[in-house]
């Protein structure tokens, strides 16, 4: 991806070559404006197309170490991540250094919308060209009756165009593409045949050339590449060449090579200047360009004809001159791309890790079962591997499938029955008011949300020193302070009040098993797209998401997205809404260690000021929201740098910015508790699925295979 790293490196690339390629026509005096023309045109594409066609460099993961106990897995370039601290309850965390935008100057804020600001100014230049000439073409005056010298002009250039009279015009323009306009000042009246013919001659080529359409893709490569000053000269020569190409054309039609020079020096006199037409305004290929009128005039008075020997052998030179500029650049600003993981194996270390696969997709907004995308054979599964004992989790014994249409039937009407009880935005839900008062293992804080449909809603967040107020208002977000993430805890708990249900894909297979909790017989639901012997495993596999179910109330009394992450529903209080029972106590647990326990309320919204949904100048000048998305789930591969002949997963929680950069990131589960400080830098090292303006979390099932022998 084109992070802000790579997007400079990009900048630099597309400089080094423009530049290089704009003085070597000059070096070797190459004067041939249509190979000059398509030579601009080559080097324009080749920078717009260098982060597709040029290889990424990937930084290479090493694992090393001297012996089976001691290691260590180093990344090049070295993580951000300063402090790795296991937590009272044996969860292996890492902390990721302060992140720099709360503290200091956003820059890389401000670049960002600096760069949007000036490709909108670009634009808005270009729109407001492409409208004053189109004002300029309906304020003009049909040329009738068209004089011999037009026809003639017509006739050998073999196009054709409606010619108009501009009396706010001292140059002639050509504009349009299916319904082409030539329009003309007041002055070409008075020229002279010749004059008039080589004029309309020039014009008539650009039509039939196609040149205002290239213009205009000229100019918005332009826009997107304004913030690059070799682009600005390049598309300077690009248009200096253009107009050369079509002088020395209609030299060539007309064989009247001193009235065109006369025809260019009478405009020139009659007061053409950039302001009359503000001609860098219009993609309009122009007759006149003050800025290049001496360049032409010296072309058209040489009269050089370049052999093509010549030709040849310049534009050998300069590309090979280019190739080795381009190398140049390539090298000493690359594109970064995911790393790759490479084996610095010592001899008293049998195995190390050698291959990470990182899947290339991204899990959808809403809740989905990512672990597992394919039917799992189970010869190359982790499913034989029992999970680690936790008190949260039921399935531990007699786990049938529900292979018949009628037991899935059963167990989805049961989930069905679970989901009544959510509370969610679905439509034609009563306007509510929630709040959630947790404490965390990032101190104490507060959810609230006034909810009066999709369109109208206020949602706040506190938790220590972090704020942050969010209104919906006509189906936008608007934040009331930027911010640039939202809390691993206030997140997860945001998740687990709205999205705590995910019903499994159609093809998923689901076990159950019976079990009890606080003496009531539940039923927990396993689903997964595991298959093969694997499923029947008489325990809860890797893969599979737990929905515990109370068989007579129909609630959902424990949620698990992945082994080791266990959310805790109570209904102490009966917390009734509108006919559904939610849990007014939510209470979540990672790898052993209770991380956030809320108490929840909701009621009916009631009386509520409006105000409170109306977004202010200052909230919309803060720019985009970082939204969330409901958990997703995917593998990584690796070489288990242990010994052993069984597939041994960690479950590794990560939360990411809209960068692909690591938020928070702790251990769910192991099978081995020496794995867990590994999988937790092998997630580091890994280029994670991220979305713009999207903070996501992601359960990754890092899976160490047995080493090759």
């Amino acid at each position: 991806m084109l992070d802000s790293g790579n997007f400079v490196a990009w900048m630099v690339q597309a400089f080094i070559l423009v530049t290089a390629g704009s003085l070597l026509l000059r070096v070797f005096r190459v004067q041939h404006p249509r190979t000059e023309l398509a030579f601009c045109h080559a080097l324009l594409a080749g920078c717009l197309l260098l982060p597709f066609v040029q290889p990424w460099r990937h930084p290479v993961v090493e694992v090393s170490g001297a012996s089976d106990d001691d290691l260590t897995v180093a990344a090049h370039p070295a993580s951000s991540f300063h402090t790795e601290r296991p937590t009272a309850h044996g969860a292996v965390t890492a902390q990721r250094a302060p992140n720099p935008v709360k503290t200091g100057f956003p820059w890389e804020r401000v670049a960002r919308w600096t760069l949007l600001a000036g490709i909108a100014a670009k634009l808005s230049w270009l729109l407001g060209g492409l409208w004053r000439t189109r004002k300029f073409r309906i304020d003009s005056i049909p040329l009738y009756p068209i004089p011999e010298s037009v026809h003639a002009a017509a006739a050998l250039t073999h196009a054709s165009a409606i010619f108009c009279i501009s009396t706010r015009l001292r140059g002639p323009a050509a504009s349009g593409w299916l319904a082409p306009v030539v329009l003309l000042p007041e002055s070409f009246l008075s020229l002279s045949e010749e004059a008039q013919c080589g004029i309309a001659c020039h014009e008539l080529l650009h039509i039939r050339r196609r040149d205002w359409l290239i213009t205009v893709m000229e100019e918005l490569a332009g826009a997107l590449l304004w913030f690059n000053p070799a682009i600005w000269m390049l598309l300077a020569q690009t248009r200096l060449a253009r107009e050369q190409l079509v002088d020395s054309e209609v030299v060539r039609l007309t064989a009247s090579r001193e009235p065109y020079i006369d025809a260019l020096l009478a405009i020139a006199r009659g007061g053409a200047t950039v302001q009359d037409l503000n001609m860098d305004l219009t993609p309009a290929p122009l007759f006149l360009r003050r800025r290049h009128l001496t360049h032409r005039m010296h072309s058209l008075l040489r009269d050089v004809s370049t052999s093509g020997v010549r030709l040849v052998s310049s534009y050998a030179s300069i590309a090979a001159i280019l190739f080795f500029a381009g190398w140049f650049a390539l090298g000493s600003f690359p594109l970064t791309g995911s790393p790759k993981f490479h084996a610095a194996v010592n001899p008293s270390v049998a195995r190390a890790v050698v291959a990470a696969v990182i899947p290339q997709h991204a899990p959808p907004p809403e809740p989905t079962d990512q672990l597992m995308t394919q039917p799992v054979d189970v010869e190359t599964q982790s499913s034989f591997v029992p999970l680690p004992p936790d008190p949260h989790e039921l399935a531990t014994g007699a786990v049938s499938i529900a292979a018949t249409s009628a037991d899935r039937d059963a167990v989805l009407a049961l989930l069905a029955r679970a989901l009544q009880n959510s509370n969610s935005h679905d439509p034609g839900t009563p306007p509510f008011r929630f709040d959630a008062a947790f404490t965390s293992s990032a101190g104490s804080g507060e959810l609230t949300e006034t909810w009066l449909s999709g369109n109208r809603w206020r949602f706040t967040v506190d938790l220590g020193g972090y704020s942050l107020v969010r209104i919906g208002s006509n189906r936008l977000k608007i934040d009331g302070n930027h911010v640039s993430q939202i809390p691993a805890r206030a997140y997860m708990l945001r998740n687990a009040i709205f999205w705590k249900y995910a019903p499994p894909q159609v093809a998923a297979q689901i076990r159950t098993a019976s079990a009890a909790w606080n003496g009531k017989a539940v039923t927990c639901l396993l689903t997964s797209n595991v298959v093969g012997a694997a499923a029947q495993t008489q325990s809860r596999l890797w893969e599979e998401r737990e929905f515990c179910i109370d068989n007579a109330s129909g609630l959902l009394q424990i949620y698990s997205i992945a082994p080791g992450t266990y959310t805790v529903f109570g209904y102490g209080r009966d917390l009734q809404f509108h006919g559904r029972a939610l849990p007014d106590r939510i209470t979540i647990f990672v790898n052993g260690a209770q991380v956030a326990d809320a108490d929840f309320n909701i009621a009916d919204a009631g009386t509520v000021d409006p105000a409170l949904f109306a977004p202010t100048p200052e909230m919309v000048a803060n720019g985009p929201v970082i939204q969330t998305m409901a958990p997703g789930r995917f593998p990584i591969n690796v070489a288990n740098p242990l010994p052993s002949k069984i597939i041994q997963p960690v479950i590794v929680r990560a939360e990411v910015d809209p960068g692909g950069n690591l938020i928070d990131e702790e251990v769910s589960a192991a099978s081995d508790p020496s794995l867990a400080q590994i999988a937790l830098d092998v997630v580091k090292a890994t280029n994670l699925p991220h979305t713009p303006f999207t903070q996501r979390e992601e359960y990754i099932n890092v899976r160490f295979h047995p080493a090759s022998q």
